[in-house]
């Protein structure tokens, strides 16, 4: 009998369980973000176009290209040696007209022949770059093809103790879009990287924020007569905001390019980590205007009141 009551009392608090654990998944709390939601990716769709520009390298390097073709790229070779080793007396405006004089000459035996171009480049590139992994060794070729990349890479933080945050996939797509801009070919569609490449630099942008870089300088100059603890803990914050800053640009780019992105909810996220309360709530509350219902709503509710709490507060 005392069996049976004990049975009937815990099937008794069964609805009451479900219904304490229902309104805590349907009904906001306060709980700070934490992670900035990274755009969908279509591997597949990836690993084709690694695929097309490897063949691309293979068959530009079977059948040489045209002369012409061949010239713009000695042109981007030089272009990039003199910015690797950036001397003093440069003759950059020379170098400029070569790069300039040799795209208006190959374009004239069609994009398809540069796209060969860039992927015989782009390959050269990445051999480079997994020779320099191995013995830290920087060569002349990794010079002529990579340019300034390593001294950039060591500025952003993604290159420390010869240690390179990025993988090839982020690298083939910064690789390009360097690429196009030294050519100046960044406006013809068949040059651009696809949104799905795209997708992936930003994935890595996302993921490895830093402050920009005359922030930076301005927080090392800073840091030179900091002494105090107070005044350390202030350029902590200082770099916070202005990482966060360089995040925000990003999601802003990125939002242009994939509409697909929740970007109003990403703004939330990287707002109430830049300390900006009120600015992360008007964030979530954009986004669940427009999302009243979806996989990240809840998240949303939830950030919101943390955001206004936390603008309450300060």
């Amino acid at each position: 009998m005392a069996a049976a009551k004990n049975d009937g009392r815990v099937l008794a608090l069964i609805p009451v369980l479900v219904g304490v654990l229902l309104a805590a998944v349907i009904f906001p709390r306060e709980a700070a973000p934490a992670d900035v939601p990274l755009p969908v990716l279509d591997v597949h769709a990836l690993i084709a176009i690694e695929h097309a520009d490897e063949a691309r390298a293979a068959r530009a390097t079977a059948t040489p290209l045209a002369p012409e073709v061949r010239m713009l790229g000695e042109a981007i070779r030089a272009f990039n040696t003199t910015e690797a080793k950036d001397p003093p007396n440069a003759p950059w405006p020379d170098l400029r007209q070569g790069v300039d004089s040799a795209r208006k000459l190959a374009l004239e035996k069609g994009l398809d022949s540069i796209v060969e171009l860039r992927a015989v480049q782009l390959q050269k590139f990445l051999d480079e770059v997994h020779a320099w992994r191995k013995t830290g060794a920087v060569s002349a070729e990794l010079d002529a093809v990579g340019g300034s990349f390593l001294r950039r890479m060591t500025m952003a933080g993604w290159l420390k103790d010869n240690k390179l945050a990025l993988a090839d996939r982020e690298l083939r797509v910064a690789y390009k879009l360097k690429w196009n801009a030294v050519a100046r070919l960044e406006d013809f569609a068949e040059m651009k990287p696809t949104l799905d490449e795209m997708r992936a630099l930003y994935t890595f942008y996302l993921l490895h924020p830093h402050a920009a870089e005359s922030a930076r300088e301005t927080l090392a100059a800073a840091r030179k007569t900091a002494h105090s603890k107070q005044d350390c803990e202030a350029l902590e914050v200082g770099e916070q905001i202005a990482t966060e800053q360089w995040r925000l640009d990003k999601i802003d780019k990125l939002a242009a390019l994939d509409p697909a992105y929740p970007a109003d909810y990403a703004r939330g996220v990287s707002l109430y980590r830049a300390a900006k309360f009120d600015a992360s709530a008007h964030a979530f509350e954009a986004w669940l205007r427009f999302h009243p219902d979806g996989p990240l709503t809840l998240r949303a509710r939830n950030h919101l009141r943390a955001a206004m709490a936390s603008s309450r507060i300060n």
